[in-house]
């Protein structure tokens, strides 16, 4: 460890001038509106941000991450309302960007359990009866099933390739599997 940085760990300033960076780029608040900034709205930022999330070590991550995007565009013309609601924005912008996050990764795990590949028929004989029983179905009844069992398509994926709405699948194949079901009692 060089003498410099003990230093700056015990909270002293570091003698050399030219190893510190500047924190005010030209027209932009100054560290000592920086610092009021953050003493005067961590509080109620944090109260805002844990409101949302609901546990504490998120709520104190996504506190920081709100300063740390305010440092770069706080001004200090501005009123305290103004700096106050400007400073609740950027939260709302960084919980959204979390919640997106969050879900997208959830999302993807519930994607791969949606659409599982299609069953193999045990035997030929039920292959054959249920294509008889397809058979006796109209076109529009024996494909929404083939699509939905046989290939194993979600709902909104069906809905796709026939170009219907997701409600009017599930109508479709309520009605198929109702008819269906008469037709192999009937047989």
């Amino acid at each position: 460890m060089r003498t410099g940085d003990s230093d700056v760990i015990r909270g002293r300033r570091d003698p050399n001038p030219a190893r510190i960076l500047p924190l005010r780029a030209p027209g932009r608040a100054g560290q000592a509106h920086l610092v009021w900034a953050y003493q005067t709205h961590v509080t109620a930022i944090y109260q805002y941000v844990y409101s949302r999330v609901g546990n504490r070590a998120d709520a104190e991550d996504l506190t920081s991450q709100v300063f740390m995007k305010a440092i770069n565009g706080m001004r200090d013309d501005v009123s305290v309302t103004e700096l106050r609601s400007w400073l609740y924005r950027v939260a709302q912008t960084t919980l959204a960007d979390h919640w997106r996050h969050y879900y997208a990764e959830e999302t993807t795990e519930l994607l791969e359990n949606l659409a599982p590949p299609p069953p193999h028929p045990e035997n030929a004989e039920a292959a054959q009866r249920v294509e008889a029983l397809l058979e006796t179905l109209p076109e529009q009844y024996r494909r929404v099933l083939e699509l939905r069992f046989l290939k194993g398509y979600s709902v909104r994926e069906v809905a796709q390739e026939l170009g219907l709405s997701e409600t009017n699948v599930k109508v479709i194949q309520f009605r198929a599997l109702n008819r269906a079901g008469r037709e192999r009692r009937e047989n």
